[in-house]
């Protein structure tokens, strides 16, 4: 964050430049509905340098933060005497709600991070000015835990926000008249296996966990999705934990090209099949959608940190996400250090919960089962074991299930566990695979017409 300070013999807190004020303030008072009472009720005056927003502050705050129009500026400036500062005023804020915001998210970020920087100083100043007083060494850590809390709530925005029911209705039917007439406002996210399809809805922000024991296709059906997804003209981001950056290709590419895996990571083609190789994906290169592959550390890199690439990468090239594949859940590190392995997977399963409704994507991701799930026919929710507490932020949950005979005959049944949208009408969904070709089920080749209408072939 970059502060400046005003006075540094003072004692006092540094100051935001005054083109990150500014852009904040237009953010306000453009965008007032983006903002909750906790955040706006710990907005003080002193946290601006211009004078003119100091006073903005005031008649807002004494307003009780309802939202400030721009005709009402010159009844508001009649109490102010000096004609010279009314006038200055004027044009000030009249700037503010005519400032064309570029930099609004970022502006309202650093603002957060310096309250809460304020809030903080404030705090330590505050309790080891009380232990002078009383010498209380519980006391002061204790202040010192609440300051820390209330400056991370800040900082994150995570206090509570409290809506009202039926003031709220209007806007729930403008929304649902919006879908039913826009579907693609929030679009339905096909698997391309008619089993899921036709029983679910895969949407933004739904979290869909694939639960399967050690080595039973994990990560190919998460290449799978990532497949169909970009087959219908979505973004796709691939989080990659335990997998290499290589692999992932090599198995998208024998997906993309309908080709045995061996065969597209050797090269040991055929020359017709590198010509179709090779247009199939020129043509792909050429679409709007992309998908875009993070590598990530086992236990170590946090959901919170790929948010943090991703928004520069946002920022940089544009790029953002419809749909997520993470490789997978139980190998990321959860945000809080937690000893006990259940809560650290409840804790990443909220983390991706909390992420997945920040930017309205749709998460995708897998989980294992303990070791007696390895040898059940059919999976159970107690194959969970220690992790049975992650179902709670889940909105739909498929088991992958496999006998010794299923494999040799190419087949592999999904069992949809549950969802909390939609009932479960069919128990268990039989798919013929292809897994040479990375296909865990020949249906996903249907999503090829589908493709063909979002980005159109190219002349040969």
């Amino acid at each position: 964050m970059k502060l400046r300070t005003k006075n540094q013999q003072s004692g006092k807190p540094g100051w935001l430049d005054e083109q990150v004020e500014s852009e904040f303030l237009a953010t306000l008072l453009q965008k007032p509905d983006g903002f909750d009472r906790f955040f706006l009720n710990e907005i003080k005056p002193e946290f601006f340098q211009v004078d003119s927003y100091q006073w903005l502050i005031r008649v807002i705050c004494d307003n009780d933060w309802k939202p400030f129009a721009l005709g009402l500026l010159e009844q508001e400036l009649l109490d102010v005497k000096d004609e010279e500062k009314k006038e200055r005023y004027k044009a000030q804020i009249t700037n503010l709600f005519e400032r064309t915001l570029t930099f609004s998210e970022e502006a309202v970020k650093k603002f957060k991070g310096y309250m809460a920087f304020c809030a903080i100083n404030l705090s330590v100043s505050e309790s080891f000015q009380a232990y002078t007083n009383t010498g209380r060494i519980d006391y002061l850590l204790q202040s010192v835990k609440e300051g820390a809390i209330h400056a991370e709530d800040l900082l994150n925005d995570s206090s509570l926000k409290i809506l009202d029911y039926a003031e709220r209705y209007d806007q729930r039917q403008e929304t649902r008249r919006l879908e039913r007439t826009n579907p693609t406002i929030t679009p339905k996210i096909l698997t391309g296996i008619r089993g899921i399809d036709s029983q679910f809805e895969i949407k933004a922000p739904m979290l869909v966990d694939f639960l399967a024991p050690f080595k039973r296709y994990k990560s190919v059906f998460l290449n799978a999705m990532g497949f169909s997804a970009l087959l219908q003209g979505f973004n796709v981001l691939h989080v990659v934990f335990e997998n290499t950056v290589e692999l992932t290709e090599d198995r998208y590419d024998a997906m993309f090209a309908h080709i045995n895996y061996d065969r597209v990571r050797t090269l040991a083609l055929t020359q017709d099949e590198k010509y179709s190789m090779d247009y199939v994906f020129n043509w792909i290169n050429g679409w709007q959608n992309r998908l875009k592959i993070v590598k990530c550390t086992p236990f170590d890199t946090t959901v919170a940190q790929v948010e943090e690439d991703l928004e520069k990468f946002r920022n940089r090239d544009g790029f953002s996400p419809d749909v997520e594949i993470w490789d997978y859940l139980n190998i990321i590190a959860p945000s809080k250090k937690i000893t006990e392995e259940r809560l650290q997977q409840r804790q990443i399963v909220w983390d991706l919960k909390n992420h997945a409704e920040k930017w309205n994507v749709a998460v995708i991701e897998a989980s294992q089962t303990n070791m007696e799930g390895a040898n059940a026919e059919r999976l159970e929710m107690g194959h969970r074991g220690k992790s049975i507490d992650i179902s709670q932020g889940i909105n739909l949950c498929i088991a992958i299930n496999q006998t010794e005979q299923e494999r040799d005959d190419g087949i592999i049944v999904l069992s949809p566990m549950f969802s909390r949208e939609r009932p479960i009408i069919q128990p268990e969904i039989v798919l013929d695979s292809d897994i040479p070709r990375m296909l865990v089920s020949r249906e996903l080749l249907s999503l090829w017409d589908q493709a063909k209408i979002v980005n159109p072939l190219p002349e040969q």
